[in-house]
């Protein structure tokens, strides 16, 4: 099972960098889904046992999760800055590509480490495992990054239609969380090749502006989801309807906004 799952990811990691976004990026949302499901199986199996204790890791994980958020907004609301919108935008975006930076550095220490003891190795049986060790780690991070835990595990108390409020700005942000995991599987490679592959640094830093960007976007977009989200609850208007008329009136106010 190991083998053959190494086979896969040594495919994978032979694709060009277009496509491994690609595959990645509905990778992070099936592995947003699935942790989000793992959330509500909890909360569920927690209702009927009447016990909270099933509950309680989905509850650390979402205080985990939202810690990081809170700290980086405390710190730009602490700059002076007086738009409520401008410091949440700001907030997610700072958030969030902390987040793409750390998971691009934690791909890349696997090969910059594994190459370090691969140096100091002494037999060509120590090197063997060094390399196998150093194939199954990146994946398990790979696969860890994908599924993110944190991320569909903050989202637990919601429905699954509630999930529409994610849809927008989510677009943008699981396509600057693939990039920063493909930048991160791209270095690891570099420092120690699993396939032979021709990626330069230069290719690499495109990708961190580029994953930068999407995470822009999408922390541009998130406060106003939510901002319709609590709007559409409190008043009682169906979700759908609220976001397809707040997206259509923004997106005729920007073409107005360009018109000359």
């Amino acid at each position: 099972m190991e083998v053959k799952a190494i086979e896969v990811f040594k495919r994978y990691l032979s694709l060009n960098i277009l496509k491994k976004i690609i595959i990645t990026y509905f990778l992070c949302w099936i592995g947003f889904l699935f942790s989000f499901s793992v959330g509500k199986l909890l909360l569920y199996l927690s209702s009927i046992l009447k016990s909270n204790f099933i509950a309680k890791p989905a509850e650390l994980a979402k205080t985990v999760g939202t810690a990081k958020f809170n700290a980086v907004s405390s710190a730009i609301s602490s700059t002076g800055i007086g738009n409520i919108y401008l410091s949440y935008a700001l907030s997610y975006v700072v958030s969030n590509f902390m987040g793409c930076l750390i998971i691009i550095l934690a791909l890349g220490a696997i090969g910059y480490l594994s190459k370090k003891d691969l140096e100091k190795a002494k037999s060509d049986d120590e090197k063997k495992i060094i390399i196998k060790d150093y194939q199954k780690y990146l994946l398990i991070l790979f696969i860890f990054t994908v599924i993110n835990p944190l991320t569909g595990l903050i989202g637990k108390d919601l429905s699954y239609y509630d999930l529409i409020a994610v849809l927008p700005h989510g677009l943008f942000e699981f396509f600057g969380f693939a990039i920063a995991v493909v930048a991160g599987v791209e270095i690891s490679n570099k420092i120690l090749p699993i396939v032979k592959r021709e990626t330069s640094y230069k290719r690499i830093i495109a990708l961190t502006i580029f994953s930068f960007i999407f995470i822009f976007i999408a922390g541009l977009l998130e406060p106003f989801d939510w901002f319709i989200y609590e709007y559409a609850k409190y008043y009682g208007i169906p979700l759908t309807s609220t976001f397809i008329k707040a997206y259509k009136n923004l997106f005729f106010y920007l073409i107005s906004i360009f018109e000359f």
